[in-house]
């Protein structure tokens, strides 16, 4: 395992994207967390992202009693999505209930996140700086989790606008955009790249459909088929000509970039296995990263729609 550098912490490449202890990815048995969690660690791992609405907090409880005294560990959380008030979380982002939401974090993670990025906001309240003052009360960082993917780009640059030290924003060989500005525009913030393997057609365990309630459900179906397609005529040969797998191929990608972490989907040990093998130190060669350039630029349009 690699590490970046960002202030004061020393981050894995390779993330843990926790998640996965919600119903809407099923790891929602403690032992279950606790096998995966102990296997990152002994990987090397040392990056976990987590927020307060996954599993209404059950995220957060879990990794606060899986890490509870490791040093060398870090944590980023969110918060902005209300799952106090009402049965259905709503996006909520005046201080005063962010303030609160950070507060509880806190006591679920036993310690203070050294990341909280402030979840979902719109481009208005990230030009606001709204959680800004949470710094060092609450986390030693605060950030921007981009989303959901509509207007990313106006809100990432709002972000860095306003003074925000860490962006979270989707990043992968089917969708290049607005990532790559956010990278350029985002030099010396913390970068956190989410859904490396766009919804597992990265990977080479895809399949065109997911179980009712998987957040990976929200892809349509039509899109999938037709990124698969489009992989397996042009990606897979790239990744086997390294003798890497399509999962290992899709991770260099974005670790040839400078991002700080990239936060990885992993339901079970082997996939983190293979996941962890990906950070070695090596960037995909460029004449690779021209061709995955050329290839958005054939078909950003169709993956688009």
């Amino acid at each position: 395992m690699r590490y970046r550098a960002y202030g004061d912490l020393r981050i894995s490449e390779i993330g843990f994207g926790a998640w996965v202890f919600d119903e809407m990815y099923g790891v929602v048995d403690f032992d279950e967390a606790r096998r995966l969690v102990e296997k990152a660690i002994d990987l090397g791992i040392n990056f976990f992202d987590t927020a307060d609405v996954y599993g209404r907090g059950r995220s957060e409880e879990y990794l606060g009693r899986l890490l509870a005294g490791r040093e060398g560990v870090y944590i980023a959380t969110k918060v902005g999505y209300d799952f106090y008030s009402s049965q259905k979380p709503v996006r909520r982002y005046d201080e005063e209930y962010l303030e609160y939401a950070a507060e509880m974090s806190v006591r679920r993670l036993g310690r203070r996140p050294d990341v909280l990025q402030i979840h979902n906001a719109p481009s208005d309240v990230l030009k606001r700086g709204a959680g800004l003052r949470l710094k060092g009360r609450f986390a030693k960082y605060v950030g921007a989790a981009l989303g959901p993917e509509t207007d990313v780009l106006e809100e990432g640059l709002a972000a860095l606008a306003a003074g925000y030290d860490a962006l979270m924003f989707v990043f992968n060989i089917l969708e290049q955009e607005p990532a790559l500005t956010l990278i350029r525009r985002g030099q010396g913030r913390l970068l956190l790249a989410r859904v490396p393997h766009a919804t597992d057609v990265l990977t080479d365990r895809f399949k065109p459909e997911f179980p009712p309630g998987d957040h990976r459900s929200l892809r349509s179906r039509e899109w999938l088929l037709k990124a698969r397609r489009l992989v397996e005529s042009e990606i897979v040969p790239l990744a086997r000509e390294l003798g890497l797998t399509l999962g290992q191929y899709a991770l260099k990608f974005v670790l040839s970039y400078p991002i700080t972490s990239v936060v990885v989907t992993a339901t079970t040990v082997e996939e983190l296995e293979e996941y962890a093998e990906a950070s070695d130190g090596k960037p995909l060669p460029r004449h690779h990263l021209e061709a995955l350039e050329e290839f958005w630029k054939r078909h950003r349009g169709e993956l688009a729609s």
